[in-house]
Parts: C-alpha cells; structure tokens; sequence
C-alpha cells in the first residue's frame, strides 16, 4: 500500500503539531485510512524541495551530473505536515535527512540553509532530524515562516534560527497531543460487539487506552504524553543554551509566538530577509574553518 506507513503514524503515532493543523488535516488523515487516496497522481517534485545556491544565493542546476562549486549552500524546503516516512505526495523526515546527509558529505556545500514552514506533525518525524544534527559537521541556518511543535523539536539544535518576518511567522506550540476516537457505539449499533482479551500476564498491555477511551486520561498522560513532552521541554532548553525565557507564561506549555516574540523570549536569534540568512551560512562556515585550521 502507498500509505502503510503513513496510515501506521496516523493511527498509533504520538503527535506534536499546532491544533490549527490537526483540525484541517483530519479530512486528509480520514481519507488516507480509508485507502481513497490510491488512484491520485502524486505531486511529489525534487526540485522544490532540495537544491544548491551560489554564494551569493543564486540556484546552481546541477541535477547530480556536474561538480557542485566551491563555497555553495545546500538548501532544504521543509514545509506542511511532518511524518516520519515519505510517500509519494509528500517528503518524510528520512528522506529530507538523505538530502542533507548528501549536502554534508559534499566537500564543496559550505553549510546548510532549512527554509520551514511546519505546523508539526508525528512525533516520529523528529528523532532522524535530531541525529542529523548530532551527526553535522557544518553549520546549519533555519529560516522559519511557521515553526510550530514537531517543527520547533527539528529546528531547535540550529546554529542560527531565523524567523522570516513578524506577520505570519510563529514558532512554538511546545507540546504533545493524542486523539482518540471511540467507535464502540456505532458498531453496537451494526450490531457488532467487540471483545479484547489479554493474557493473564499482560493485565497493563494497552491499559492507558482502554482507560482514555473511557474518558479516564491519567494513564494515557502519565506513560506516553507527558513523558514526551518533559523530554521536548528538556531538549528545547538545551538547544537554546539559555536563551529560551522560560519565566514567559505558556511558553513550555505549548503556546505560539509571533516573530518579535520568538527573538525577545528565545526561541529565535533574529528576523530577516533571505539575504542575512545566506550570510549568517556564510559567516559560520568562515568562524568554523578557522577554528579547525588553528585546532
């Protein structure tokens, strides 16, 4: 199936993306299960997603055949929903860290451009970017529109975080979610009863659902949704190395923030234009050479 993947992320995936999102997304997530999306043609295209710019923010056509020149820029479009596997309509993490890995190993790719533009998306999305980063030797610029929840996980470890302008850019939303959807009624009513029976060794296997579909979410909260978002606080903060203003009402607890916001309490380091994101690439990669050249 071209979505089984997707389709399990969907299902059983932990997720952490702005509520705007999860609500305009459900027809799509809705029809993905369904299977009705199989005879659409996909949309997919390399190009608008992965591509090399000069050093002074040209786009270079190189389409893998001729040598990248010396000092470019790697550049990688990270925009709409994030899952952890691609399908054919659209980019999963594993493939944007296989584009970045391949900008890394490039001798001539003098650093790393993210534009993003996400609402979030599966948590299983950020662990791959998240070993990138622990893997990266060059510098790394995010310029973020919207850089809310999974997004914000992602971006986090940048050397520089940029936000695009104060209008529409919004980066936050540090949180984890789950809903669950409870079909018992209307199978009663096809007359359809359910029975689920664990074994006597496993009294706890699915407890924490079995008590959410309940309207009991103690379990649910305790085991899976809090841990996860103690670990994003936890690594949100170290990311930022002390910048991150946490006195801020709402700030660790899943509130968005404008672009002027984002810098002033921390999420960020500066707004600007595409320009000062090139030269902030630039002027890294040239602080990173001579620290390796004197050590």
């Amino acid at each position: 199936m071209l979505f089984s993947r997707t389709a399990k992320e969907i299902r059983s995936g932990l997720w952490a993306i702005s509520p705007f999102s999860a609500m305009a997304s459900l027809q799509l997530a809705h029809k993905i299960l369904a299977g009705e999306t199989q005879g659409e043609a996909s949309t997919k295209l390399d190009a608008a997603v992965r591509y090399v710019i000069n050093e002074d923010g040209y786009p270079i056509e190189t389409k893998g055949l001729e040598q990248t020149p010396k000092n470019s820029i790697g550049v990688i479009e990270i925009v709409g929903e994030m899952i952890k596997y691609g399908n054919p309509y659209c980019y999963g993490a594993d493939e944007y860290v296989a584009m970045a890995r391949g900008f890394e190993e490039d001798p001539n790719i003098i650093g790393h451009l993210w534009i993003v533009d996400t609402p979030g998306g599966a948590l299983g999305a950020v662990g791959p970017f998240r070993d990138f980063h622990n893997y990266r030797k060059k510098p790394l610029v995010s310029r973020v529109d919207m850089c809310a929840s999974a997004g914000l996980w992602t971006v986090s470890p940048s050397d520089h975080i940029q936000v695009q302008n104060d209008i529409s850019s919004m980066m936050g939303s540090l949180g984890v979610m789950a809903t669950l959807m409870s079909y018992e009624k209307y199978y009663e009513e096809l007359g359809i009863k359910e029975h689920v029976i664990n074994a006597d060794p496993s009294s706890f296997k699915n407890k924490e659902f079995k008590e959410a579909l309940k309207g009991n979410y103690k379990l649910i909260k305790k085991y899976l949704l809090n841990p996860a978002a103690e670990k994003f606080q936890q690594h949100v903060k170290a990311d930022r190395g002390g910048k991150l203003n946490t006195s801020i009402e709402g700030i660790l607890e899943g509130r968005l923030f404008y672009g002027e916001e984002s810098v002033e309490y921390g999420f960020a380091d500066s707004i600007g234009t595409m320009e000062a994101a090139i030269e902030k690439v630039k002027e890294l990669a040239a602080v990173s050479d001579f620290m390796n050249s004197k050590f």
